[in-house]
């Protein structure tokens, strides 16, 4: 058998679809459509049911990340778990040119956030 084959084509899944729709006991009950946006969905129209709309949005919590230097300070939005590392790249700064301090304390690049920071960054010199 083909793949082709495998699947149903798009004309029996709207034919179900339309028999299930039309099936009196499903008549009237609150129908969720959705939406561009992932994690919301909204009522059947509200004419026809009376219903109100329903919000399911999920929201992705984000934290805030401050980096401050003295050449300015600089923020940024990450979900939690992020690295440091990927913080400072996110910020716009060169991970290998930077030391970062919370506290008087050195944190390695490889340390995850998991709620607002603020962060001391110092910039490595080298040379001869």
């Amino acid at each position: 058998m083909g793949v082709t084959g495998a699947f149903e084509s798009a004309g029996d899944i709207d034919e179900e679809r339309r028999e299930r729709d039309s099936n009196p006991r499903v008549q009237g009950t609150v129908d969720f459509e959705s939406t561009a946006i992932p994690g919301y969905a909204t009522s059947a129209p509200a004419a026809r049911f009376g219903a109100t709309v329903i919000s399911m949005m999920f929201r992705v919590r984000r934290m805030e990340v401050q980096f401050r230097s003295r050449e300015g300070d600089v923020k940024v939005e990450v979900a939690p778990g992020t690295t440091v590392r990927a913080a400072l790249t996110k910020a716009g700064l060169l991970p290998s040119m930077v030391i970062v301090s919370h506290d008087g304390t050195v944190v390695p690049h490889s340390t995850t956030l998991e709620s607002d920071v603020e962060l001391l960054v110092t910039t490595i010199s080298s040379g001869g």
